[in-house]
């Protein structure tokens, strides 16, 4: 029996169902596979790349839908079939990076949805995203120019800037007017001081990406939890009748939990899942 009649559980990754050194504590990983014993389905929304969140769905065994790339792109890693998919237009993607180039950010192209080494970059990058770079090197291309590979495809996955939120408006501004209706754009995360947006195609983001998911196992969204932490997550927070996040979460992002449960050091989680669904 499920005390809340949750049949769903979706959670975030980073800063959510992984510690800070990038693992799945074991905790999390038995209380999902106890709630899909139970008959709860489970999935995963995150705003990785199918590459690097893989090791993840394997390790928890999940053969349904997963979001990534923030709702951009829904696959089913076992049978290795797209669901769903929302490019970015090159055309548009270019508008983004020439007026992240005004403003003196630092941007980064994301290639196709399935491509391993999937990053482009032009420029050096010293800041308070740093070591997303670093953690993620394996996927890194360093070539000339970005805008050169943007002339070899039609259609990109989506373009990140990276600086001071201000400046990022700014540039967002000048690069979108008239091209509303054609892109999304998610706040990802702020760090130090820095922001971290990402542009996708349209009618883009994890709640849109989630109401795929509800379809697909026929639930309701007052039936859902979802676990999150970061700005990224704050649509599906507010969709699911049983939004939790995990202590370390932004303040900002906390307004909309109905219940906030440890961090993600601690097992946040697994913890929220005994308290929530295992109690009677």
């Amino acid at each position: 029996m499920v005390p809340w009649k949750i049949k769903l559980i979706v959670t975030d990754l980073d800063g959510t169902l992984l510690d800070d050194d990038k693992h799945i504590p074991e905790e999390n990983v038995k209380a999902l596979r106890e709630a899909m014993e139970r008959g709860v389905h489970v999935s995963v929304a995150t705003g990785r790349n199918l590459h690097s969140a893989k090791p993840y769905i394997e390790e928890l065994g999940l053969d349904v839908p997963v979001i990534f790339q923030n709702g951009a792109f829904i696959y089913e890693p076992l049978r290795r079939r797209i669901v769903h998919q929302v490019p970015l237009k090159s055309q548009i993607a270019k508008r983004f990076v020439e007026s992240a180039r005004k403003e003196g950010l630092f941007y980064i192209l994301y290639s196709s949805f399935l491509d391993e080494h999937d990053m482009y970059i032009d420029m050096d990058y010293h800041g308070a995203f740093e070591k997303y770079l670093e953690q993620n090197a394996w996927r890194l291309n360093r070539v000339t120019d970005v805008v050169e590979y943007l002339k070899t495809s039609e259609e990109i996955a989506e373009i990140a800037i990276v600086g001071e939120e201000e400046r990022i408006l700014r540039a967002i501004k000048g690069a979108i007017d008239g091209f509303e209706s054609e892109v999304s754009v998610v706040k990802n995360n702020v760090l130090g001081g820095e922001s971290f947006y990402e542009i996708f195609g349209p009618n883009c983001s994890k709640e849109e990406a989630l109401k795929f998911l509800l379809n697909y196992f026929g639930v309701r969204p007052e039936e859902t939890m979802y676990l999150g932490d970061s700005f990224n997550d704050i649509g599906m927070l507010k969709l699911v009748g049983f939004p939790v996040v995990v202590e370390n979460a932004h303040d900002e992002v906390k307004r909309y939990a109905r219940y906030i449960t440890r961090s993600n050091n601690e097992a946040g989680v697994a913890y929220a899942i005994r308290e929530l669904l295992f109690k009677v």
